[in-house]
């Protein structure tokens, strides 16, 4: 790979970013046993893929832009707004196959998610209302991304031109595969809601949001590498993507039904 190359310039945002954040990552670690645990990662502790070590990274370099939003006094429900429409554009660019660049306005979406919950706890502005908007945000941004991903299978072979409509076997059962990891997003948020309702709840499940989004967007940003690598064995190029959402759906499903089984169980202990 030479300068010229145009793989080059594709992956070079990436490349910066990651020595970016490989830095960073170092810096904290080594600074990590001065460190406190935040009040808002002890609030939040919950089995996960996404361990102590790596939230506390993630809190910590997303402080800057905590600390502007606060200076310019930009609200957490503009910012759940804001957050909303980008994530209505990441599934835009996810329904064009443009992957590397869907994935990265994933992570400012998601980022923007995680930091209305903070400026609102952190300037004393929490409230009922903020609290039922963002939950209703985050499973229109759910759907807006995993939708886009759905029509890029199901029109990646479409021609306007002439008409034709091609459907594969592995694109149809792609879109199924969406089908079901969208029935597990619903029903994770709709039983801890229920469960809230009735005065119980539960941090039980391993895919909750933050680890859909970390790998989805680890996955998107890579994407354009990845392509590579199959094109050059003359490997589906669809077909890492495909693996990773059949990961998802399997574990946000069970994570779905492990924490239905856990609240279930709670409220006949309490009734009996």
């Amino acid at each position: 790979m030479n300068y010229s190359d145009p793989i080059y310039y594709s992956l070079l945002p990436l490349i910066i970013t990651i020595e970016c954040m490989a830095m960073l990552f170092t810096y904290f670690a080594v600074t990590w046993h001065k460190r406190e645990l935040s009040e808002e990662t002890l609030s939040r502790l919950h089995k996960s893929f996404i361990g102590i070590f790596l939230i506390e990274f993630w809190y910590w370099i997303t402080g800057p832009a905590l600390s502007f939003f606060k200076f310019i006094r930009l609200t957490p429900n503009r910012i759940t707004s804001i957050s909303i429409f980008l994530s209505f554009v990441t599934g835009a660019i996810y329904s064009t196959g443009h992957f590397s660049a869907a994935g990265w306005m994933l992570v400012i979406s998601g980022t923007l998610d995680m930091l209305d919950g903070r400026l609102a706890r952190e300037t004393g502005t929490v409230t009922k209302a903020g609290a039922f908007f963002d939950s209703c945000s985050d499973r229109y941004s759910d759907s807006f991304v995993f939708i886009g991903i759905a029509i890029y299978f199901l029109s990646k072979n479409f021609s306007a031109g002439d008409g034709h409509f091609i459907l594969s076997v592995t694109d149809y059962s792609s879109t199924i595969i969406i089908m079901a990891l969208m029935i597990g997003t619903a029903a994770m948020s709709y039983v801890k809601a229920r469960g809230e309702a009735t005065g119980v709840t539960t941090k039980s499940g391993l895919m909750q949001r933050p680890e859909r989004i970390m790998m989805l967007s680890l996955y998107s940003v890579l994407d354009p590498f990845i392509r590579i690598i199959l094109g050059n064995y003359n490997i589906n190029q669809d077909y890492c993507l495909i693996f990773l959402l059949i990961i998802m759906a399997i574990l946000i499903n069970f994570s779905a039904v492990v924490r239905m089984v856990d609240i279930f169980r709670l409220i006949r202990n309490t009734e009996r």
